[in-house]
């Protein structure tokens, strides 16, 4: 697992939304309180991700998927972003955000190429 610091959140959503934009997405959430998972979306079409400030003291991640209906999952308070590997070429696949209420998982088809991320 890789993981993206956090002063490097914002670039690394940009870089997503510029390699990985048109992209098969999955998107799954596990609640931290009960341990269930829910799938939000399956075989979506990856627009965009972004990350801000939600509020005055809240940062926010939200990530859109298209398709027959667009989804839309908003992730508040962050608290790592982790890149799980696809294989031994050094890709990833799989995206795990953190958060205070739970986990989301995002997994890309292809890959994120790992030289995408070079200085991340």
């Amino acid at each position: 697992m890789k993981e993206i610091k956090t002063q490097d959140w914002n670039t690394f959503c940009q870089r997503l939304n510029e390699f990985e934009r048109g992209a098969s997405v999955d998107i799954q959430w596990i609640d931290r309180a009960s341990n269930a998972e829910r799938s939000i979306v399956r075989e979506a079409e990856f627009e965009n991700i972004t990350f801000g400030a939600r509020d005055g003291c809240n940062d926010q991640i939200t990530i859109r998927a298209g398709g027959e209906t667009e989804t839309r999952h908003e992730i508040v308070e962050p608290l790592t972003i982790r890149l799980r590997e696809s294989g031994k070429d050094g890709n990833y696949n799989g995206v795990a955000i953190e958060a205070e209420e739970g986990i989301t998982l995002l997994t890309f088809r292809p890959a994120i190429h790992a030289k995408w991320l070079g200085g991340l």
